[in-house]
């Protein structure tokens, strides 16, 4: 869509690609992208040279991140948010989609089983949660606003593979409670397919909002199947444990969205 604009169709793969993920390196936007490392480092080069993007290294990692210092960062992140809410379910897909590789039968019932103890592993853990520290980062035309909250977590059982975890707590200002604010979500455990499935319940047990099917990325990481599509706004989430807490990040960019949440269960 914006090729034309950027003369080179893997310009406007990498700028959709840091803008939905906040930042990458190089052999990782490859293997999401499925386009030849030489042409990705040369389209990075480009961008750095041009000050579009800036690059800083995380370990051993040089990692590239949109220049939000650019004079036209602002118009540069509208347009690619635009862009990016026009693309097909398909094309949107294209940037989060997980690809397993092929094992033979045999294999692939070894590491489904393995697959399983670890969905077990996190399970257990799910079902341990007391509290929730949220973080909110909304990112606007001419506006980037930021909101904390703090909520004890009521953890029920309605059958062996669904737990519902009712939130209430406070938004906080100055680290003091401010507004409160309460959520139902309800998880389901699917061993034979291998995912955790997560739902909103604010309209009732009977009538769910679909938000992830989340599926192993490693053994203690969990990333969304695929772009979830709620009318016009897409869910992207990734989410890792330990034996002490639960991280879990979610992405949502729609026409009127454009947020980064963090969710960290203790």
């Amino acid at each position: 869509m914006l090729k034309f604009l950027f003369s080179n169709p893997n310009i406007e793969k990498i700028l959709l690609f840091l803008f939905v993920n906040e930042k990458g390196y190089g052999s990782q936007i490859q293997n999401i992208l499925k386009i030849a490392l030489t042409p990705i480092q040369n389209a990075l080069m480009r961008l750095e040279k041009g000050e579009i993007v800036t690059s800083y290294f995380e370990g051993n990692k040089k990692m590239f991140r949109l220049n939000y210092s650019h004079p036209l960062c602002e118009e540069l992140e509208n347009l690619l948010k635009k862009a990016y809410t026009l693309l097909s379910p398909q094309e949107k897909k294209y940037y989060c989609l997980i690809h397993k590789p092929r094992l033979s039968f045999q294999n692939e019932l070894i590491r489904n089983k393995a697959n399983q103890q670890k969905l077990l592993s996190f399970w257990n853990r799910l079902t341990k949660v007391k509290s929730l520290d949220l973080t909110v980062r909304n990112k606007q035309v001419k506006i980037q606003n930021k909101k904390t909250g703090r909520a004890q977590i009521e953890v029920s059982f309605p059958s062996e593979n669904q737990l519902i975890f009712f939130e209430k707590g406070y938004w906080h200002e100055n680290n003091l409670p401010k507004t409160s604010f309460s959520n139902y979500f309800r998880w389901s455990l699917d061993l034979n397919s291998s995912l955790i499935t997560l739902e909103h319940l604010r309209q009732g047990l009977q009538n769910p909002t679909f938000l992830f099917h989340l599926t192993l990325q490693h053994s203690k990481s969990l990333i969304s199947l695929d772009a979830h599509l709620s009318h016009q706004d897409t869910y992207l989430g990734a989410l890792n444990w330990s034996s002490k807490d639960i991280n879990f990040d979610w992405r949502i960019i729609g026409p009127d969205q454009n947020q980064f949440l963090n969710y960290h269960y203790v």
